[in-house]
């Protein structure tokens, strides 16, 4: 039987075929929400209802999308459809992101501009039009928004390994406390989680990384403590967790227009951007 943490709420989770978005979404589930699920494979998007419906999800509380966030009228039609649906939105997790690579082979500052437009589609722009678009109907319910940004967004080193990925999310974490501001005073509560290195698919779906490659970057990486203090890379769950921890008014209504850091310590020693991952990666 599922909890009642989130009963009678509607969590529309964008991104929530794979990863964290899975995680949430499996964990929202537990705890009695109805939610929205997103993603652009529909057999990821069914592996994600089917992982809720194991927890206690019934199946009319669970809504599948399968779309680009990035297109503009997907989002209306998605958020249309929430509200035809349940009748009103209560969270909004803006999960969705992707990092994008250079075909070319290029990296770092030498990539096209072209990669950063992806970029800044798919970790800012995207989330905007989402939340532009479920905002008056978080309004009506005095709801909540969390945002999955990185914790590359943050100072005081700046990013040697992926500076397309941080600029967009660096914005949207000064998009979030804007908007948390202004919200806020209209009844809706924001903050911000910012994950570092996590163990998803998330690099393994990279052109020429896979699943191997991406476990030995973990393994070699939390094997060091100047990387990661904690000495194990965070889970999905891990990040699940702090994401209903701040969508949960009555355990973290003070806590406004905040960025969460979800590292295991990283940024206190600042060493992880520096890692020499890919050569030892090459070496094994």
């Amino acid at each position: 039987m599922p909890g009642t943490r989130f009963s009678g709420k509607v969590v529309l989770i964008s991104g929530s075929s794979k990863g964290i978005g899975q995680a949430t979404a499996v964990k929202f589930a537990a705890e009695g929400a109805k939610i929205v699920l997103n993603g652009r494979s529909a057999d990821d998007v069914e592996k994600t209802r089917k992982l809720c419906m194991e927890v206690g999800a019934k199946p009319w509380d669970l809504l599948p999308t399968v779309g680009d966030i990035t297109n503009e009228d997907f989002v209306k039609m998605m958020v249309n459809t929430v509200i035809h649906n349940f009748g009103k939105l209560d969270i909004l997790i803006n999960n969705a992101g992707t990092l994008e690579v250079d075909m070319t082979g290029k990296e770092g500052w030498e990539m096209g501009v072209d990669v950063m437009d992806r970029s800044w589609n798919s970790n800012f722009k995207s989330v905007l039009m989402l939340t532009q678009a479920a905002m008056p109907h978080l309004i009506k319910t005095k709801g909540d928004i969390v945002n999955v940004s990185t914790f590359l967004s943050s100072g005081p080193i700046g990013v040697m390994s992926m500076p397309y990925y941080a600029v967009p999310k660096a914005a949207l974490d000064q998009m979030s406390r804007s908007m948390a501001h202004e919200y806020m005073l209209k009844g809706v509560r924001l903050n911000t989680v910012n994950p570092g290195l996590v163990s998803t698919s998330f690099f393994a779906r990279l052109p020429g990384v896979g699943d191997d490659n991406a476990r030995k970057m973990e393994n070699y990486v939390q094997s060091k403590t100047e990387y990661i203090p904690l000495g194990r890379v965070c889970q999905a769950s891990d990040v699940a967790e702090t994401i209903l921890f701040l969508a949960d008014r009555k355990v973290s209504e003070c806590i406004v227009g905040q960025s969460i850091i979800i590292d295991g310590g990283s940024r206190l020693c600042c060493n992880i951007d520096m890692s020499d991952f890919k050569e030892q990666m090459a070496k094994a």
